[in-house]
C-alpha cells in the first residue's frame, strides 16, 4: 500500500483513509478481465444519468446464474466474475478488514463523458462518524485501459446540492492519478467529506509528464488545461477507461413499509380560485430600442393581451420596467473616442450621469446591451413620456377596453439589464403571490389560458410546478429535444415527470387541434410565414410529443378515464430550460431561489435564462433528473394543436412605418 500521487501537494487530504494499491493484476488478467467487460460476456452496458455520457454495468452480491437470450450458455455469477479479485485486494492490506462488497460496478469513461464539472459524493447512505461502520466501509476502484484523472473536493457541508467549497480553497481541491492496473481504496474521512469525478483519461506518456511536472513543483492545474484545451479529437477506442467500484459497504437496512392507512390515496381539494387580479401581476420588460419614442411595438404587444382573457388584459395590475441605459457620444466623428454625457444635451431629471461604455459593432448589438447614443437616449426619453401618458388615458374612467388599464410605468435610473430590471418589479412592484413576465417584443398568438394555468398551480398540493412557459417555435416540441440528447432511461423518467392536471382539462372545444384557440388565432401576414406555419405542424404531428400524448390519451380511455367530447387536456412538459420568453411564477419563487445571492445564478446586465439554465442542468447531474429539477420546477404549455401561444416581433428590428419611409427615402 501507498499513497496515490496528487496534482495539489497542498491538499489536506486525510491521506491515512486513502490510500493505492499498485500492480493488482497481471497482464493477461487484466486483458481477461477487460475481455470479460467490454465484450458483454458477462451483462451489457448500460447507457446511465440523463445525459446518457456514461455506459454502466451492475452487479450486485445477490447475482445468481441465468442463461444468456442469444443461446443455453449460462452467465457467471458476481462471485465468479468479481470474488477472486476482491480477495486479492483485501489481501494487500492488513490493516483494515474489508467485508464483501455489496454492489460491484463498472463505468466506460470516455472524453465525452468527462465533459460534466460537477463532483459528486459516492451513492452511499453511510452512517454517522465515528462509528464502526464508518471505520470499516470503504470503495475500491480499479482502473483498467489507460489511465484516469479524478478530480476530488471538500465542500463546506455533506450535501449534493453545496457549491461552496472548503476554506482555503487551494487545500481542498485537487486531483488524484488513477493509473492503469491500480487500486484507489477510499475510507472514513476521504470517502465522507469528499466528493469527486473522472474528469480525465490519459495515455501513458501523458501521465508520465504529468507525474514529471509534479516532481518539478509545476503548476499542473494550468498546464494539464492549456494542455487539453487546443488538443485534436483522438480514436474514441483508444481515449477510453473502465473503472470496476467494489462498494463494500454494510448492506442498507430495508425501509419500514408504512402502515396501509397512509398508503391510501387522499381525494384531492381543489380550492375555489380568487379573481385572477388578485392573484396575478404582469410585469413587461422594455429598454432603448431603434423604434423609439413610437410606442406602436408595445401597444402591438398589449393589443394581444385580450388572448389571455378579459380579466388578465384589463383588471390585473400591471408594471411596465424601462430599464436605464448607458451613453456612448459617437457625435464628434472620432468612432474612438468616448465622451460623458453632457448634461445639456440629456434629460437629467430622472437619471444620474452615465457611464462610459465602448462602441459595439452594430445598433442592435449596442441598443441590446443598453448603450445609447445621445439622440437615441432623448428618443427613450420621449417614448417614456408617451407611454406615461398613454397609461394615464387608459387609466381614466371610459366605455372603451384598454389593455393598458391599472398599468403603471417604472423607471430605472440605471442600466440593470433583463434580469435584475425584473428582479426591481418582482422586489418593489408586486404584491400578488404569482407574476405573468412578459418582453416588451413577446405577443400572445392565439387564446392561452392563462388563469387555469394560476388554478393548476395554486391547487398542486406539492407545489412542483413554479414555473409554466407559453410556448413558441423553439421549444414546442421539447419532448423531442430532450430524447435528441440524452439516453433512453432518462427519457423514460422525463416521461413519467410530464403533468397533466385536472384544472387544464378544458371544456368549451377551445384547444386541441380543432378548438376555437386555433381558429381565431392571428394568421400569418406572409406567405413564406403560411409556408413555415404548415411546416411547423406537419413535423409536430409526426413528433414523439404528440404520439406520446395520443398513447396516453388511449390508454386513459381503455381504462374508463373518458374525457367529455368538448373536453381536451392540456400538459405540462417539464423542460431543462428556463425561458424568458412569455411564463407565469410563483413570486416568492423568483425572490427566495431565484435571485437569491448565495446561488448567484443571475447576472447584472443578463437575462434569467443564461446562468439559471446551466445551473438548473448541473442540478439534474448532481441529485438526479426527478430530484434536480423539483426545485426549479418549470413546465412548458402544450395542447397538443401543433400551434405555438406566444410569437416574437424582434424588438431589436422592429421598424415602424415611419422608419421604413425613411429608409426607403434614403
Amino acid at each position: 500500500m501507498q499513497s496515490p500521487q496528487l496534482t495539489n501537494q497542498k491538499a489536506n487530504l486525510p491521506l491515512d483513509t486513502l490510500y493505492e494499491i499498485p500492480n493488482i493484476l497481471t497482464t493477461s488478467e487484466k486483458d481477461e478481465l477487460t475481455k470479460a467487460i467490454d465484450k458483454q460476456y458477462y451483462r451489457q452496458w448500460a447507457p446511465e444519468g440523463y445525459d446518457r455520457r456514461h455506459r454502466v454495468q451492475r452487479y450486485v452480491s445477490t447475482d445468481n446464474k441465468s442463461k444468456t437470450d442469444d443461446n443455453d450458455e449460462e452467465e457467471s455469477s458476481t462471485e465468479e466474475v468479481f470474488g477472486w479479485l476482491f480477495d486479492r485486494i483485501a489481501s494487500q492490506q492488513s490493516q483494515y478488514e474489508m467485508h464483501r462488497p455489496f454492489e460491484v460496478i463498472a463505468i466506460e469513461h470516455t472524453p465525452t463523458s468527462c465533459q460534466s464539472t460537477v463532483n459528486v459524493f459516492e451513492e452511499l447512505q453511510l452512517p454517522q462518524p465515528n462509528s464502526d461502520s464508518y471505520k470499516s466501509d470503504c470503495v475500491a476502484q480499479l482502473t483498467l485501459m489507460n489511465n484516469a484523472i479524478q478530480s476530488i473536493e471538500k465542500p463546506i457541508r455533506r450535501e449534493l446540492e453545496c457549491w461552496d467549497i472548503a476554506e482555503p480553497i487551494d487545500e481542498h481541491e485537487t486531483k488524484i492519478i488513477m493509473k492503469q492496473n491500480r487500486i484507489i481504496v477510499k475510507r472514513g474521512d476521504s470517502l465522507w467529506n469528499w466528493r469527486g469525478r473522472i474528469s480525465n483519461i490519459q495515455t501513458d506518456d501523458e501521465i508520465e509528464q504529468l507525474c514529471q511536472r509534479i516532481n518539478d513543483n509545476l503548476n499542473v492545474e494550468k498546464k494539464v488545461k492549456k494542455k487539453w484545451t487546443g488538443s485534436p479529437k483522438l480514436n474514441t477506442f483508444d481515449k477510453r477507461c473502465i473503472i470496476v467500484t467494489f462498494r463494500c459497504i454494510s448492506q442498507p437496512i430495508s425501509e419500514v413499509t408504512a402502515p396501509q392507512s397512509l398508503l391510501q390515496k387522499i381525494p384531492k381539494q381543489v380550492k375555489p380560485i380568487l379573481p385572477l387580479h388578485r392573484l396575478l401581476t404582469v410585469i413587461v420588460t422594455t429598454s432603448p430600442i431603434r423604434s423609439n419614442p413610437s410606442t406602436e411595438m408595445l401597444e402591438e404587444t398589449f393589443a394581444t393581451f385580450p388572448f389571455a382573457g378579459d380579466e388578465f388584459a384589463y383588471q390585473c395590475n400591471k408594471v411596465i420596467i424601462c430599464d436605464g441605459y448607458r451613453i456612448f457620444d459617437d457625435e464628434s466623428g472620432d468612432s474612438k473616442e468616448e465622451k460623458k454625457e453632457d448634461p445639456n444635451t440629456a434629460n437629467t431629471s430622472q437619471q444620474q450621469r452615465q457611464r462610459i461604455t465602448r462602441k459595439h459593432s452594430n445598433d442592435k448589438q449596442a441598443l441590446r446591451s443598453g448603450i445609447t447614443t445621445i439622440e437615441q437616449a432623448k428618443s427613450y426619453t420621449d417614448f417614456k413620456s408617451r407611454l406615461r401618458k398613454l397609461c394615464d388615458e387608459a387609466n381614466k374612467p371610459s366605455q372603451t377596453k384598454n389593455p393598458f388599464t391599472n398599468t403603471q410605468v417604472v423607471e430605472l435610473e440605471e442600466r440593470h439589464g433583463y434580469g435584475f430590471a425584473l428582479r426591481h418589479a418582482l422586489y418593489h412592484c408586486v404584491d400578488t403571490p404569482y407574476v405573468c413576465v412578459i418582453q416588451h417584443d413577446r405577443t400572445f398568438m392565439r387564446q392561452a389560458p392563462i388563469k387555469e394555468v394560476v388554478s393548476a398551480m395554486e391547487n398542486d398540493p406539492d407545489q412542483k410546478i413554479k414555473y409554466v412557459g407559453m410556448s413558441m417555435r423553439s421549444n414546442l416540441m421539447y419532448y423531442d429535444i430532450f430524447s435528441g440528447k440524452y439516453g433512453r432511461r432518462a427519457v423514460d423518467e422525463f416521461k413519467q415527470m410530464i403533468l397533466r392536471p385536472e384544472e387544464l382539462c378544458i371544456g368549451g372545444n377551445i384547444y386541441g387541434a380543432d378548438g376555437k384557440s386555433v381558429e381565431n388565432m392571428i394568421k400569418p401576414k406572409t406567405d413564406k410565414r403560411k409556408h413555415c406555419l404548415q411546416t411547423l405542424m406537419t413535423t409536430y404531428r409526426g413528433s414523439h410529443q404528440y404520439i406520446t400524448y395520443n398513447e396516453q390519451t388511449q390508454q386513459e380511455d381503455a381504462q374508463g378515464k373518458i374525457i367529455g367530447d368538448d373536453c381536451h387536456q392540456l400538459t405540462l412538459t417539464p423542460t431543462l430550460f428556463w425561458y424568458d420568453n412569455t411564463h407565469i411564477a410563483y413570486t416568492a419563487h423568483y425572490r427566495d431561489f431565484i435571485f437569491n445571492p448565495q446561488y448567484k445564478m443571475v447576472s447584472r446586465g443578463g437575462f434569467v435564462e443564461d446562468k439559471l439554465s446551466p445551473c438548473l442542468v448541473r442540478s439534474c447531474e448532481r441529485l438526479g433528473l426527478t430530484d434536480g429539477h423539483e426545485k426549479f420546477g418549470c413546465y412548458l404549455l402544450d395542447d397538443h394543436s401543433a400551434h405555438v401561444f406566444t410569437g416574437h416581433i424582434d424588438g431589436g428590428s422592429y421598424m415602424t412605418a415611419c422608419l421604413h419611409k425613411n429608409k426607403n427615402d434614403t
